[in-house]
């Protein structure tokens, strides 16, 4: 075994970024001790040279898990209590070892399960773009997040339009991967008849931030693997002008080519303008200026059936996907971390995410009723 003495020429930098995103501090090897509130990151970096290394952490009760093998290590614990921390380099046949305690502490402020924040609201066009939540003459986007966000803690539901528009929220803790359970649960409108299935993606504040800047994982749900399933799948609506002359059509379609879109397949079609329930917001989100939308997600295939009344009937998937099962079915609604996959299809393994996106994954226009949109009505925490 090296001494701290043998091992200054490997010079190594670690990097311990704490939960309240304070500016990185710096040593050579690892400090004695690290304190860190329960269900925040311990952000770990070395700059050193090596062949491997091995990051493991013992509880006080003895037991020992390997947290990474690479030179970074992200440390999370539920439980509050001293965590021995163990850090080996090889290099060259020869093993560097190093030793810390990790201090977890109780938060200050009890944590909530339910979500605290809305990061980022991106709709695509749709008709309750402009009313959930409601648009007012000169709102802007940040206007308009905050107003999601507020919906949301309020209980209240939010559209996220046609294909691709998505909605990022947060909590005020990581949420933990545990081992053979689903870790968190997403409330929607769906019924018997109307499921406008959701794509679920997660990530984890690697860098430690508060921003969703770190990679997607997209979970992989029951239609993830079947061919009909298009992932990477790009869409691009044009905003129709003004005083346009609707083409009128059937059940209920006041114009069947109100706002056109194209795709990267080479696709093209509409989304229809109806008149459900003397709905004539326009679908186009208000706060924005541009000309075009263009949206990139994975696209579910088409789940209606249209009965002998004319009327649309939309089938749920069997599992994985947001605004599929009624509320009242929390075992449906409830999602796993371990089902995250990376944008190769190969299934990662996560400690815990910090972030959730929700984007409508389906591109139908189903007569009177509109187009396929998700809605969504928060998200819980299952482990806290």
């Amino acid at each position: 075994m090296k001494t701290l003495k043998n091992i200054l020429p490997y010079i190594l930098l670690l990097l311990a970024v704490s939960c309240s995103n304070e500016i990185p501090t710096t040593s050579i090897g690892l400090d004695d001790d690290y304190y860190v509130a329960r269900l925040q990151k311990l952000n770990l970096t070395i700059g050193a040279a090596g062949d491997s290394f091995k990051w493991e952490v013992t509880s006080e009760n003895g037991e020992t898990k390997t947290l990474s093998n690479t030179q970074q290590c992200l440390f999370v614990s539920k439980e509050s209590g001293v965590y021995t921390l163990t850090l080996t380099i090889t290099d060259n046949g020869e093993e560097i070892i190093e030793t810390s305690t990790i201090r977890v502490i109780p938060e200050d402020i009890e944590y909530k399960p339910t979500m605290s924040k809305v990061l980022e609201f991106n709709p695509a066009p749709g008709q309750f773009i402009n009313d959930l939540p409601e648009y007012e003459e000169g709102d802007t986007k940040e206007i308009i997040r905050q107003k999601t966000e507020q919906y949301l803690l309020n209980g209240s539901m939010v559209s996220l339009g046609s294909f691709g528009g998505y909605i990022i929220v947060g909590f005020d803790h990581t949420i933990l991967n545990e081992t053979d359970k689903k870790d968190f649960f997403l409330g929607s409108n769906a019924f018997t008849g109307s499921s406008e299935c959701g794509i679920v993606s997660v990530s984890l504040d690697r860098n430690n931030n508060g921003i969703a800047d770190d990679e997607w994982y997209e979970l992989a749900g029951s239609e993830y693997n079947k061919p009909e399933t298009i992932k990477n799948y790009q869409v691009t609506y044009y905003r129709p002008e003004e005083g346009k002359t609707p083409l009128p059509g059937k059940n209920g379609v006041v114009d069947k080519e109100y706002i056109k879109w194209s795709d990267n397949l080479g696709g093209e079609g509409f989304i229809e303008q109806n008149n459900f329930s003397n709905h004539t917001l326009e679908y186009w989100p208000q706060w924005s200026n541009a000309k075009e939308l263009t949206f990139t997600s994975t696209l579910l295939p088409q789940n209606y059936t249209i009965k002998s009344n004319g009327q649309y009937f939309l089938n749920k998937y069997d599992w994985g996907y947001a605004d599929n099962y009624p509320n009242k079915d929390r075992e449906n609604n409830s999602f796993d971390i371990s089902w995250a996959v990376n944008s190769n299809g190969e299934k990662v393994e996560l400690i815990g995410i910090d972030f959730i996106k929700v984007a409508t994954g389906l591109l139908q226009n189903c007569g009177q009723i509109g187009e396929s949109s998700t809605e969504f009505i928060g998200a819980e925490d299952l482990n806290l």
